[in-house]
């Protein structure tokens, strides 16, 4: 419960971070002086777009001793206990950026967020459709015997992720001939979080076992198999806060009166300091059932042949996470207005803790096309 009040009470931090930013941009906007010298461009941009990101870095799968047989073979034939478990490697996302530049200067200052989310749902079910037979010889009273329990594996997995970055900066012109460019400095905000919700239910083997009879020659089978089931629950984060500088301009392309295309670029690095979590449980059971074949269906005997668990986990570390990334497009220019086309890619090393009964890390990077929609204001 201290965790989600502290994750809450983070949340409102950063929403009031921003939202105090962009309030004293729009107030300085507002009350500039009229004596400033005016200027042909506007002072005030405001940029609104949205992403498609593909997520490196994912979670490590719960594998439970009975799913370690090969993937090709019995009930597990048609998708692998591993690949059942793959979180989507997508995610969805919107950004938003405020840019104010005061008239007759070279600073830029500005306030932008990125957010992303990805879910996924999977239900796969596996069950053979080879009956089991128990033939008996000649001097056999009893007849030849189908067993009723089918080999069948069930996986149901529910996954889901969310990240937001944002970044207050203070950046100044940087003209270097034809190359127009910001260097900028600031603080950088990193949110990630994930969570995965495993069930499973095994039954990896049918058979028969043969058993001396009563006389000579005679015999009875014994049918039996073990279900498997399996449970796991874990949940994630990264939180940081940390120095980060960044360096973006444009070349032109194609020049007009009154508009352009220019090819954007842009590299960033910054260094947050923050705390990783892992928290979760797993539990594993095999229960093994047999019968008299010749008595009917009636259970014989059931034996617990194991129960690990529940089997918790709750891992807190403080780290410190490199993060550099960049970008490249094109943009569409007007007096105005600006519309730009690209693909940025950033890398947070050892972000996330991904192990399940021990810590392990593993980066998080965030890589694909965006686009946005800019407005200009003021001038």
């Amino acid at each position: 419960m201290s965790e989600l009040i502290n994750t809450q009470n983070h949340n409102k931090d950063l929403r009031w971070h921003l939202l105090i930013t962009v309030s004293s941009l729009a107030l300085i906007a507002a009350v500039e002086p009229q004596g400033a010298r005016a200027s042909d461009h506007p002072s005030v941009w405001i940029e609104l777009g949205g992403q498609l990101e593909r997520i490196d870095g994912r979670e490590d799968p719960d594998l439970p001793p009975f799913m370690a047989g090969p993937a090709t073979t019995g009930p597990f034939s048609i998708a692998s206990p591993y690949d059942a478990q793959k979180p989507s490697i997508y995610s969805y996302g919107t950004e938003g950026k405020i840019d104010f530049q005061p008239n007759g200067t070279p600073w830029h200052f500005s306030a932008a967020i990125r957010y992303g989310r990805s879910n996924n749902n999977k239900h796969i079910h596996q069950q053979s459709q080879v009956s089991i037979q128990f033939i008996h010889n000649a001097a056999s009273a009893i007849p030849t015997r189908t067993s009723e329990a089918q080999q069948f594996a069930d996986f149901r997995v529910k996954n889901a992720e969310t990240h937001a970055v944002l970044d207050f900066q203070a950046g100044r012109d940087v003209g270097l001939g034809w190359l127009s460019s910001v260097a900028s400095f600031g603080i950088r905000m990193a949110q990630f979080s994930s969570s995965s919700d495993v069930k499973t239910i095994a039954r990896p083997e049918v058979g028969f076992n043969k058993r001396n009879g009563f006389g000579p020659g005679k015999y009875y089978e014994v049918a039996h198999h073990t279900d498997f089931t399996s449970v796991s629950d874990n949940h994630r984060s990264f939180h940081g806060i940390g120095p980060s500088l960044s360096w973006e301009g444009n070349i032109p392309v194609l020049h007009g009166e009154d508009r352009a295309v220019t090819f954007d670029w842009g590299i960033n690095a910054a260094a947050l300091f923050g705390r990783q979590k892992a928290k979760g449980t797993h539990q594993t059971t095999a229960r093994y059932y047999s019968s008299f074949s010749y008595q009917g269906a009636a259970p014989y005997g059931v034996v617990m042949r194991y129960q690990h668990g529940p089997l918790p986990h709750n891992r807190t570390r403080s780290v410190v996470v490199p993060n550099v990334g960049g970008l490249a497009g094109l943009s569409f220019r007007y007096a105005a207005a600006k519309v730009s086309l690209g693909y940025r890619a950033d890398f947070f090393f050892n972000a996330m803790d991904t192990g399940i009964d021990t810590r392990d890390t593993a980066n998080r990077n965030f890589y694909g096309p965006f686009a946005t929609i800019s407005i200009g204001l003021g001038g």
